[in-house]
C-alpha cells in the first residue's frame, strides 16, 4: 500500500463515517441530532459519505483525520491497527464503545448441489466459494471465511473438510467505504450461479433479495444461532473508534457523541417502522426486504456500551483474522480500549429539541 496523505479539514468540524449498512450513526444523522448536540460544544458535523473529495472518503479506510469518529464493521480497523503496529511501531486508533445491530448472516447453496437444508454437516466435500483479490485487506473474503469456520464448527467439520475455493475479484481500490470494481458478493454469487462453488455467505436485505430471485437453499442461517460466540463477524462487534488526538484534546466531544448514539438507540427501540426506511435509503434495497433482513429484532442492539462479551468478541475476531493470514499481527483489544467518554457520558443529560435525554450507556 502507497503512503497515504491526511487531506487538510476545516477546524471546529467533527466528521462522521459509518459502514455502507445502516450503524446508530446515520440515524443519528438523518435525526439531525449530531448537528444539535455539537453546534453546543460549537462545532460543525460533516458526513465523510457526503464528501466529493475521494482523499476525504477513504478514511473511513485510513482514519488518519483526527476530528474523524467511525463506526463501522471491525476488520478495516483491525486490519490497520495490526499493519501500523508492525511497521510503525504505534496506532492512533482508540475503540471507545461498541455497537451492534441484528441481521441475517446466512450460507447459501444453489439448489441441485447437494446440499441439506439447515443442516450444515452437509457442507463435507462442498466448494466453499471466497473472493479473493490483490491488494489492500478482502473484508468479504474475512467475512466469507469467519462465517464458513462457523458453520463448520456447527456441523462437526473442519476446513480440511471442504473445498476453499478462490473466485477471483478486482483489485481493491478503497472509494471511501466501498470498494471499487464489483464487491466480493458479487464475483461469488456469479460463480455460484455458474456452479462453479456449491455455496457462499451472504448477509441482510442483499441475502434476502438473492435467496428470493435464485431459488437458493438455506445451508445455515448464523443470526438464528443462540450463542453469541457464534455470531461473530465483521459486523458483531461494530467498534466505535476515534483518533488519539481527539480524545486526548477534546474528551468532552468523544462523549457527546456517545451520548447522542444512545439517544438514537433509545428511539431505535420505539420506531422500529422508521428505522427500516432509513436503512432502506442507505441500502437502496426495498424496506420490507430490509425488515426481512434485519428481523424482528431490528432496532434493538444499537445500545453503545464495552461489555465484556463484546471486548471478547472482538478478540476472538483479531486472532481468527491472524490465523487466517489477513492480518500483520495479533495484538490486545483491552489496549486498545479507552473507557474514559463513555464513563464520563454515564451521568451527563443531553438536550436535544428542548428536551432532556438521560443516556443509559452502559460500562
Amino acid at each position: 500500500m502507497g503512503y497515504i496523505v491526511t487531506p487538510l479539514v476545516a477546524p471546529y468540524t467533527i466528521w462522521l463515517t459509518r459502514g455502507p449498512f445502516s450503524t446508530a450513526t446515520s440515524l443519528g444523522l438523518h435525526l439531525g441530532w449530531f448537528e444539535q448536540a455539537f453546534a453546543q460544544e460549537g462545532f460543525q458535523v460533516s458526513a465523510l459519505q457526503d464528501s466529493r473529495d475521494a482523499m476525504m472518503r477513504v478514511q473511513h479506510v485510513h482514519h488518519t483525520i483526527k476530528t474523524l469518529i467511525r463506526e463501522g464493521g471491525n476488520v478495516l480497523p483491525i486490519w490497520q491497527r495490526a499493519r501500523r503496529l508492525t511497521q510503525d511501531g504505534r496506532d492512533n486508533t482508540v475503540v471507545v464503545g461498541f455497537t451492534g445491530l441484528e441481521e441475517v448472516e446466512v450460507l447459501l447453496a444453489r439448489p441441485g448441489a447437494g446440499l441439506r437444508p439447515h443442516d450444515p454437516s452437509s457442507l463435507r466435500g462442498k466448494r466453499l466459494g471466497l473472493s479473493k483479490a490483490a491488494g489492500d485487506i478482502d473484508v468479504w473474503r474475512a467475512m466469507s471465511l469467519r462465517a464458513f469456520d462457523t458453520g463448520l464448527r456447527v456441523g462437526g467439520l473442519a476446513f480440511d473438510d471442504v473445498v476453499l475455493t478462490n473466485v477471483a475479484a478486482p483489485p481493491i481500490q478503497w472509494q471511501g467505504h466501498r470498494r471499487l470494481g464489483g464487491s466480493g458478493l458479487q464475483v461469488t454469487q456469479d460463480a455460484l450461479l455458474r456452479g462453479e462453488v456449491d455455496v457462499i455467505f451472504a448477509k441482510g436485505a442483499e441475502a434476502i433479495a438473492l435467496q428470493a430471485a435464485h431459488e437458493l437453499e438455506v445451508v445455515l442461517d448464523l443470526s438464528r444461532l443462540e450463542d453469541p460466540a457464534l455470531r461473530v463477524n465483521n459486523g458483531a462487534p461494530r467498534p466505535i473508534t476515534v483518533h488519539r488526538h481527539l480524545l486526548n484534546d477534546n474528551p468532552e466531544l468523544v462523549a457527546t457523541y456517545l451520548l447522542v448514539l444512545n439517544a438514537v438507540a433509545g428511539w431505535a427501540r420505539s420506531h422500529p417502522g422508521e428505522v427500516a426506511e432509513v436503512i432502506a435509503a442507505d441500502t437502496g434495497m426495498p424496506a420490507e426486504t430490509v425488515r426481512r433482513g434485519h428481523g424482528p429484532r431490528l432496532g434493538e442492539s444499537l445500545d453503545v456500551n464495552l461489555d465484556a462479551a463484546r471486548v471478547a468478541a472482538l478478540q476472538s475476531q483479531v486472532d481468527f483474522l491472524h490465523r487466517q493470514g489477513l492480518t500483520d499481527a495479533r495484538f490486545d483489544v483491552e489496549g486498545w480500549i479507552d473507557p474514559g467518554p463513555l464513563q464520563a457520558a454515564l451521568a451527563a443529560p443531553l438536550s436535544l429539541n428542548g428536551s432532556t435525554w438521560q443516556t443509559n450507556l452502559t460500562s
